[in-house]
């Protein structure tokens, strides 16, 4: 199943912002399965239950003009596995580590990633996004244990990394 243009509508009322498209796709697939229109600096919410440590996390990526899209934050109200324990830096960009007594929040102070490759969840894992005020669970696109790639292209023909 493609969702293109009904979903491009369905979130702006029009199908070109002239700007960017988030967009995701199978591994191994040409076509996204979801494409909707974005703008630079945007922000993509994703949250999912951990699926080793059962808890909530929330991560925020934004839309990038030079690397697609960007790590912005997590947010976590317990420490799980593959999930910071405090600053660190990857790429040459620190991370800042915030803890209080709800959880905690790591600023990655939009590090770029280009891509965010990822496989989808089973229904207790849930993963959805939420984009331009409007949420889209991922199994409503792709089977569960899916491999994804999360996306941005400057104009619908050609790809951004």
């Amino acid at each position: 199943m493609t969702v293109l243009l009904g979903c491009a509508l369905l979130l702006t009322g029009s199908t070109d912002t002239g700007a960017a498209w988030f967009n995701i796709r199978v591994y191994g697939r040409e076509e996204p399965v979801l494409r909707v229109p974005v703008e630079i600096g945007d922000r993509i919410e994703l949250s999912h239950t951990h699926s080793v440590h059962r808890r909530p996390v929330h991560e925020v990526y934004s839309v990038s003009p030079s690397a697609g899209l960007a790590m912005e934050e997590l947010r976590a109200d317990a420490h799980g596995a593959n999930l910071p324990s405090g600053a660190e830096t990857v790429d040459g960009v620190t991370s800042t580590f915030e803890s209080d007594g709800s959880g905690y929040r790591v600023d990655h102070h939009g590090r770029p990633l280009g891509t965010v490759r990822m496989v989808v969840g089973t229904p207790d894992v849930d993963h959805r996004l939420t984009l331009r005020g409007h949420q889209i669970r991922l199994l409503d696109l792709v089977a569960p244990r899916a491999r994804v790639e999360l996306f941005v292209q400057t104009h619908p023909g050609g790809h951004t990394e």
